[in-house]
């Protein structure tokens, strides 16, 4: 039986073995900082700025210079950027709930999006949703068709009725298997807009910050949102997200998260701001670690006889590895082995349970110092056959290799 100690050795001979790949990660990294370094030069940060404002936060001008921050980062014309937006899927419901209307149509074109968003949409029924709303939803999934087709497939799935807004999920999530690169973004939005130039297109951007040195906001995106639980919080911020876009289609997202009339001129930045800030510097070293970690996990596993998604020598379009277990046992005996490979809890066993959003009861693996924050190792995943977990984050490489090499170590002894 292979044994934790030996895997971990097996990973340092792999670091040697992929380090093209490796290489490349800290080029991207090294790109990005550069890019976050030229977006607070461009603003002109200060010291002077760096004091929180509370109340309204009417003229709050750290808030603000945060903001120019991220829609230079981003390529985009505007960015909200708040301590009050909780999580991605809080972006997200900010930025749909902003821009559609009674009678207006929402079409995924990456098919079944991630299950907390089923609830906003009203795919599963749910007070306050937008099919209560009045706003219609179709989906399809020109992932699965050859690029030159996806205009046709787009026609068809527009004959009805063309949408007002176009969901286009990144992270591979709990129901898609591939996470989604820069490239074929740009060309979903392009044939989006080829066969409606009408339609907004708003990006899930969760779990994607940062891994290319584009970003869907660059190439024609009219919204982009995520949380700083994710890639750009670094482990460092505590709580917020953002949404970033085209002026307008931010003004009406932020109509939406504080009221008509109002938008982004209220809500304090509460010494939050510059936490954001400097979270953003740290994200590309913790992005480079998250991935290197993820590459040398993915050939241990593939190597032990697991199927993961992404291999070892595959590009990544976010920060998941999506790991199929096989049994709900060898699924909880993996989860067991992240938790205890984890800085805080690391004596806790995961349990099984039912969680807001999801349709199945859901395990999860993490001792993080932020609640929910997944850019910290985690482990989680619906159970549901084929038992599939998804690996993400960590803030040194070394821990993402430790936490798999007692899963594989771990997993084996249950299969035997």
């Amino acid at each position: 039986m292979i044994t934790e100690r030996q895997l971990t050795e097996r990973a340092q001979q792999l670091e040697v073995e992929y380090a093209t790949e490796i290489a490349d990660i800290r080029a991207v990294q090294r790109r990005n900082f550069m890019r976050i370094l030229d977006a607070f030069h461009a603003v002109g940060l200060s010291t002077s700025d760096l004091r929180p404002m509370s109340g309204y936060g009417i003229g709050d001008s750290l808030r603000d210079k945060t903001e120019r921050v991220f829609a230079l980062l981003y390529g985009a014309q505007a960015a909200l950027v708040r301590p009050q937006i909780i999580s991605g899927t809080h972006a997200l419901a900010i930025a749909l709930f902003g821009v559609l209307r009674p009678g207006d149509l929402l079409c995924s074109v990456t098919g079944a999006p991630y299950d907390t968003m089923d609830e906003i949409i009203g795919i599963r029924p749910s007070d306050g949703s937008l099919e209560e709303f009045g706003v219609s939803y179709v989906q399809c999934d020109i992932t699965t068709s050859p690029a030159e087709q996806w205009e046709e497939q787009l026609e068809r799935c527009f004959l009805a009725q063309l949408p007002k807004l176009v969901l286009i999920q990144r992270s591979r999530g709990y129901k898609r298997i591939q996470a989604l690169r820069e490239g074929e973004i740009a060309r979903m939005i392009s044939a989006v807009k080829h066969v409606s130039p009408k339609s907004l297109v708003l990006v899930d951007n969760c779990y994607g910050d940062l891994l290319e040195d584009r970003e869907p906001t660059m190439d024609g995106a009219d919204l982009l949102a995520s949380s700083f639980m994710k890639n750009i919080g670094a482990g460092i911020a505590p709580t917020g997200g953002y949404v970033v876009g085209t002026a307008r289609a931010v003004a009406l997202a932020a109509t939406r998260y504080s009221s008509p009339g109002v938008g982004a001129e209220i809500g304090p930045n509460l010494g939050f701001a510059e936490t954001f800030l400097r979270s953003l510097l740290f994200a590309p070293m913790v992005i480079e670690q998250v991935l290197t970690g993820s590459l040398l996990a993915s050939a241990l596993l593939q190597e032990n006889g697991f199927v993961v998604d992404p291999g070892p020598h595959e590009l990544r379009g976010d920060i998941v590895l999506r790991i199929e277990c096989g049994s709900r046992e060898r699924f909880a005996a993996f989860a067991r082995a992240v938790q205890e490979c984890s800085v805080l809890d690391a004596d806790a066993v995961p349990e099984p349970s039912p969680m807001q959003g999801y349709e199945t009861e859901v395990l999860m693996a993490g001792g993080t110092f932020v609640q929910g924050s997944t850019i910290e190792l985690s482990f989680d995943g619906p159970l549901r056959e084929p038992y599939v977990g998804y690996l993400q984050g960590g803030l040194n490489a070394w821990q993402v290799v430790q936490a798999t090499a007692r899963g594989i170590e771990y997993s084996m002894n249950v299969r035997k």
